[in-house]
């Protein structure tokens, strides 16, 4: 029977303590091999697989039930996991702290269960047929769901009488690899967590502003229109304008001419004079949040 073997050889001359070496290797994976088997290595990069923490993931291999498997070795870092024998229909665990968490589905495919950050990184699968010997590899990344998407508006009078606004983006978990945009109409408007914009009073324009919150598993997002923030705060500046007066009672006492009286006592008449004190009060900025929880589809 003809015998196939993959060789890599060296671009340059080695020594002969090297050359002894290779040799050495490539007669260990000739003994390995039967008749008409051949070496595959996948050549191409890691399949980039993205998890949920706290959620099941499943890295799916490429083989069939048609194929004539006979073993197959999953590996994480270079430690095995799991070896799977599809003829005497064996799975076996070798990772005890996993061994809950670790499923084979259909064609072979690894399940991961209840994730944990311990869980990224390199997987490779390692699949012997009656033919070949194949090398498939993964890259498990894992990232939480975003949550508690807010949106805060800072709010200020300009000089010339429009309504200046500051609007920030923020999640819970800023470090879970989150990126930012805003849209106006559905359209891209600016790719930053922050985002200044201002109306005009006089103007009966309205424009609404989505931020989008992202990251590879999932997505958030909140609307907030400028004329309802700069109206409510034009009406609360009007009502901070027209400010409560104090009032102050005063009492002017004067006294009345003497008259004849057997026993003379003097009279005090008494006038109230009422005056009111108004206090102007400083505008100050505006501080708000829209706060959304919803998932953009």
């Amino acid at each position: 029977m003809a015998r196939t073997l993959t060789v890599l050889t060296s671009p340059t001359p080695f020594s002969t303590a090297k050359s002894m070496i290779w040799l050495f290797l490539s007669l260990l994976l000739v003994s390995h091999l039967g008749p008409g088997n051949s070496v595959s290595e996948d050549s191409s990069p890691p399949l980039v697989v993205n998890g949920v923490l706290g959620e099941s993931v499943t890295l799916s291999s490429n083989f069939s039930e048609k194929e004539n498997i006979m073993s197959i070795t999953w590996l994480h870092k270079g430690n095995s996991v799991i070896f799977i024998s599809p003829k005497e229909a064996k799975i076996q665990v070798t990772d005890p702290q996993r061994k809950d968490r670790l499923n084979v589905t259909k064609y072979y495919s690894l399940q991961i269960n209840n994730l944990t950050m311990a869980d990224v990184g390199h997987y490779r699968a390692q699949i012997t047929t009656s033919t070949s010997y194949l090398n498939t590899d993964y890259n498990l990344q894992i990232f939480r769901r975003l949550s508690n998407l807010q949106v805060a508006h800072h709010t200020k009078r300009s000089e010339n009488n429009t309504c200046e606004i500051q609007l920030t983006c923020s999640v819970e978990n800023p470090n879970d690899n989150v990126s930012f945009r805003w849209q106006v109409a559905g359209n891209p408007y600016h790719s930053e967590t922050n985002l200044s914009i201002s109306w005009d009073p006089k103007s009966l324009s309205e424009e609404t502003y989505t931020c989008i919150a992202e990251n590879p598993v999932s997505s958030l997002s909140s609307s907030v229109s400028d004329k309802s923030v700069c109206e409510g705060f034009f009406q609360f500046s009007t009502q901070q304008t027209q400010c409560p007066g104090n009032t102050v009672y005063a009492q002017v006492t004067h006294s009345n001419k003497e008259t004849k009286s057997s026993n003379p006592v003097k009279n005090y008449d008494s006038t109230t004079i009422y005056s009111e004190v108004n206090h102007p009060q400083e505008r100050k900025p505006i501080y708000s949040k829209t706060t959304a929880h919803h998932n953009v589809v």
